[in-house]
């Protein structure tokens, strides 16, 4: 069944205006392609705008963070620096997106209020990359059908950005529990470190020519106890593949036995492999039960329970469900005048003012950010698949009288 989600007005906001500030980062740093044995195929691709962890090394002018930028990318597309060239893949490829987990994985409880999996990894596909793509423009816009936003590209993963085997010494903080177990799992040498990975397979109908670039974006916000976003904090990263013509050879099965020891290091995560999204791409991030104390919900913001479904204006094709409405929806910041004209700003949102008139009562005006239509396709799988749409009409809330009674706004009836 297929499904289509779009985010409230106030959550596009959300999404890039809150801000917390952090400890570490996380970027893209390495591309393979993989066998279909999950063993990695040399050589190694990079980033757009890859800075080696030389002794000169500054994280800043690798990583790209949102909020702090709009656009989508660092870099330009088709320049890589000396001696780091783009990987070449062909369709159907599947490729490994390597990242080093810099403490978020196995340092997570220090930090309150982070969300389960250690955030969540999307990454969307396109031949058409433009140097003026945004974060907002794109990130949860873009679907799985390559129907959303501007219809240029597609969502081709969705994943925690924990991948269940990776982690990172914490030298000079003590050994966690998390370290500790994973490396004895894989027999990995003590003191080291195995870095994460996104892996993905490239759409059957790309061409085999020309470049396809991909847009890794790690969503890792702060969140209150019943869900909420608290702030947001957000990085991405942008890959450009040659294509070619020449896919990797068939090589059998997924071979367990190599994620062992150093062989870990360039072996693939059998699960991504199979199903690159693993998550309903439509889903609010949500609270992880081993993070000891996210921040209480303060008293004006609503649970995720009692925030009101969009009012759709057409047939939906499905039961419209609270539960598909983000519960970023509540954070306080979506409130904010900054927040909401930002996202005006950045999604080609419109003001929208709306006069709405009652017998015996004054006329009240409500002015209110209108984003474009936008959707994500849920996973076919979900069953938490389920229909918002906001086609470009605000919903007035209730504030003419503590009793509900129909008003008409633009000729449809509203309760109030």
């Amino acid at each position: 069944m297929r499904s289509t989600f779009s985010l409230p007005v106030a959550v596009a906001a959300i999404w890039l205006l809150a801000f917390s500030a952090v400890n570490a980062h996380t970027w893209v740093e390495k591309v393979y392609r993989i066998a279909s044995n999950g063993t990695f195929v040399d050589p190694a691709g990079y980033p757009r705008n890859f800075i080696p962890r030389t002794q000169a090394f500054n994280e800043t002018d690798a990583l790209n963070q949102i909020p702090g930028q709009t656009l989508m990318c660092k870099g330009t597309k088709g320049v890589q620096p000396a001696g780091y060239p783009s990987l070449a893949a062909a369709p159907k490829d599947i490729v490994a997106l390597t990242y080093e987990e810099n403490g978020h994985v196995t340092g997570f409880t220090t930090k309150a209020g982070k969300p389960a999996g250690r955030g969540t990894v999307f990454v969307y596909g396109t031949t058409q990359s433009l140097p003026t793509d945004t974060y907002l423009g794109i990130h949860r816009v873009w679907n799985t059908e390559g129907t959303g936003g501007d219809k240029r590209g597609k969502l081709i993963a969705v994943q925690p950005f924990d991948d269940g085997r990776c982690f990172q010494a914490q030298s000079g903080k003590g050994q966690t529990t998390t370290d500790a177990e994973r490396q004895a799992a894989i027999n990995f040498p003590p003191n080291t470190e195995l870095p994460c990975q996104t892996d993905v397979t490239l759409p059957a109908d790309i061409g085999t020519s020309g470049t396809y670039s991909l847009y890794w974006v790690w969503e890792w916000p702060t969140l209150y106890s019943n869900g909420a976003i608290q702030t947001n904090e957000s990085y991405t990263s942008c890959i450009d593949i040659n294509l070619t013509s020449q896919p990797v050879a068939p090589a059998g099965n997924f071979i367990a036995a190599q994620v062992s020891g150093t062989s870990a290091l360039s072996a693939g995560v059998s699960s991504r492999m199979a199903t690159p999204i693993l998550i309903n791409p439509s889903a609010p991030p949500q609270v992880t039960t081993d993070d000891p104390n996210p921040a209480p919900v303060p008293p004006t913001a609503l649970a995720p329970t009692q925030i009101a479904t969009q009012v759709p204006t057409q047939a939906p094709a499905a039961a419209t469900s609270p539960a598909a409405v983000s519960p970023a929806a509540a954070s306080p910041a979506a409130a904010s005048p900054a927040a909401t004209n930002s996202a005006n700003a950045n999604q080609g949102g419109k003001m929208v003012t709306v006069t709405v008139t009652e017998q015996q009562i004054s006329t009240m005006t409500v002015t209110e950010v209108v984003p474009i239509v936008s959707s994500i396709a849920s996973h076919p799988s979900s069953a938490s698949s389920s229909v918002v749409i906001v086609t470009g009409k605000p919903v007035v809330t209730p504030f003419l009288a503590p009793t509900k009674r129909a008003v008409t706004v633009r000729g449809r009836p509203v309760m109030v």
